[in-house]
């Protein structure tokens, strides 16, 4: 990856990570993203552009509002961080290309998502079909500027898979899987069928994998007990960008045996 590159990817997860964070507080309230303009939620004071340079606006008034200094909390610097890295990292692994721009579009969804998820237990369609409708268009014109059109094929199939799969789930769950696991899915196949199909249940797996993991070391640490709801979103999310990277080495290891 290029120093020119590093540089362009990461202001943009930096600055996207930004209005994450807007979105983030905004949309699970059914507010809108665009107006008005940020301002601090204890006493409204309007941001101005020193106020939202990404993380060092955060480090510069240590995570309080210059005006009545309220704690900011660490959300704005988490989202831009980890969009950010996010980003890079995609651009390390697909270079200067469409495949990048189309990943990126997925990962500032799924950080946003995760974030939301992680603290209200929902995952807004909204974002979900933003991301869609950002995402898809971008990997169709990455399979035709690569002259592999056979790659939406497969991103169909993916998505059709990954549906199917999470609403047959959700049936025999009962209420247990929230119908937003269900309404990412698609989302989620489609990126890892573009990928190759064997992509999917690997994602897939990663993401129950991730979850139950985890849910096993809450319940021995006490934190949650057999009946406490666990937001999935966020698990779907680690399968999914995991898959991205490492799901080729996993296919051949399970081809090896």
């Amino acid at each position: 990856m290029t120093a020119a590159l590093l540089a362009i990817v990461t202001i943009a997860g930096l600055m996207i990570g930004s209005f994450l964070t807007v979105v983030a507080e905004r949309v699970p309230r059914g507010e809108s993203v665009v107006a008005p303009g940020s301002r601090c939620g204890s006493c409204g004071l309007r941001l101005g552009p020193l106020d939202l340079v990404p993380v060092f606006s955060w480090l510069s008034l240590k995570g309080k509002c210059r005006r009545c200094r309220t704690d900011i909390g660490i959300e704005p610097v988490v989202l831009e961080l980890a969009t950010a890295g996010s980003f890079v990292a995609m651009a390390a692994k697909f270079g200067a290309s469409w495949e990048t721009a189309a990943f990126c579009v997925l990962a500032a969804g799924l950080v946003v998502q995760s974030w939301i998820d992680l603290r209200t237990k929902r995952l807004p369609r909204e974002i979900t079909y933003w991301t869609m409708a950002l995402g898809v268009p971008l990997l169709v014109v990455a399979a035709l500027v690569g002259d592999e059109p056979r790659r939406i094929v497969t991103m169909v199939a993916g998505a059709a898979i990954a549906l199917a799969f999470m609403a047959l789930l959700y049936a025999m769950s009962r209420g247990g899987l929230g119908d937003g696991d269900v309404r990412l899915a698609p989302l989620l196949g489609a990126f890892l069928g573009w990928l190759g199909l064997p992509y999917v249940p690997v994602g897939l797996f990663l993401g129950f994998l991730f979850g139950a993991v985890v849910g096993l070391i809450a319940m021995a640490v006490g934190s949650a007990g057999r009946k406490t709801a666990i937001p999935f979103g966020p698990f779907l999310a680690a399968g999914t960008l995991a898959a991205v990277f490492v799901g080729r080495a996993v296919l051949d290891r399970l081809w090896t045996y």
